[in-house]
């Protein structure tokens, strides 16, 4: 019986879950009898104790050839461990390019409407697309700034309150360091479109029509962040979320858009157009060459990839599309 709100997905017979916890010692014996070639038995123990064998078998299923689970021969533990280092890093490296991505979206915001309508923008409800988003805008900032007094007691919202009476809020410049990106990307899509425009043109992106359809792109970095703060797995991932492609941008403009390889354009295509940024692709070429046996198609790179590129689309063969 499902719980939890959980979908109802899984259906057709099904039987009582009665796996036993193993020890490590107990965990290698398993992966010997199915094939796995282990060097250093030691060292394969210290690794299960400390990553942890249901971690390292989302790795495994890319070496197992059946139900059974029943390793390609040859196989051999340090496949296992490269790989997972592979995704690892990949995660460290994308960690990294959003944050550049967030903060770009932190100032920009900040500055243009700061300087458009005042420190306290936030209090007006002609910024927002309608009374909801401006009532919702309102108590996402009184959480956030809450949420994160109580978790590290930010001494620049204390002096604020220590000094001032109102308005109610400290200016934004102050609430929209307490933000998270997942925050912040909801604030971003209850702005009015006017305000959009005008934060998206001081990123450096050429606002029109076209452009807007990619107003869950935030919301698909946002995804890709989450899954590396919590150590989740990039490689071979099918996403659940479908970003929006982009018309005018041929390599955007495709259907295949559930892939990393999608993602990580749309993280390069930020970076490039907001300051030139081309560290991301720079660590993506180094950590593929470090790691040449890893198969960069299962996450939709093409076959031959070595950077990315941008093409532009005109307008005119974009409407046709």
């Amino acid at each position: 019986m499902l719980k939890w709100g959980l979908p109802f997905l899984y259906e057709g017979l099904k039987v009582k879950f009665d796996k036993q916890a193993l020890t490590a010692e107990e965990q290698l014996e398993v992966l010997i009898k199915r094939g796995l070639i282990i060097e250093d038995k030691k060292s394969a123990i210290d690794i299960l104790k400390r990553i942890g064998y249901y971690r390292l078998s989302a790795y495994m299923r890319n070496f197992q050839i059946n139900s059974n689970h029943e390793f390609v021969k040859g196989t051999n533990f340090k496949k296992i461990i490269d790989l997972y280092n592979f995704d690892r890093q990949l995660r460290l490296i994308c960690f990294d390019a959003i944050q550049k991505i967030e903060l770009a979206y932190r100032t920009a915001i900040t500055n243009v409407l700061c300087k458009e309508y005042g420190s306290h923008w936030f209090l007006d409800k002609n910024t927002f697309r309608d009374e909801n988003d401006f009532n919702n805008c309102k108590e996402l900032i009184k959480n956030e700034i809450k949420k994160k007094n109580n978790e590290y007691a930010e001494t620049f919202i204390a002096k604020y309150y220590e000094k001032y009476d109102e308005p109610e809020f400290p200016p934004f410049w102050a609430d929209v360091e307490t933000f998270t990106i997942g925050s912040l990307n909801r604030l971003y899509q209850m702005l009015h479109i006017n305000n959009k425009r005008k934060v998206v043109e001081y990123l450096g992106f050429t606002f029109d029509k076209k452009f807007m359809v990619t107003a869950n792109w935030l919301f698909s970095v946002c995804v890709v962040r989450n899954i590396c703060a919590h150590h989740s797995r990039l490689f071979n991932r099918v996403f659940r979320i479908s970003p929006t492609k982009q018309a005018l941008i041929n390599e955007l403009n495709t259907d295949t858009r559930n892939t990393f390889y999608y993602l990580a354009m749309i993280i390069n295509y930020y970076l490039k157009t907001i300051s030139n940024d081309i560290s991301f692709e720079e660590d993506l070429i180094r950590l593929f060459n470090k790691y040449p046996n890893v198969d960069k198609t299962k996450m939709g790179f093409p076959v031959n990839w070595s950077k990315f590129t941008i093409t532009p689309i005109s307008k005119q063969k974009a409407k046709v599309k």
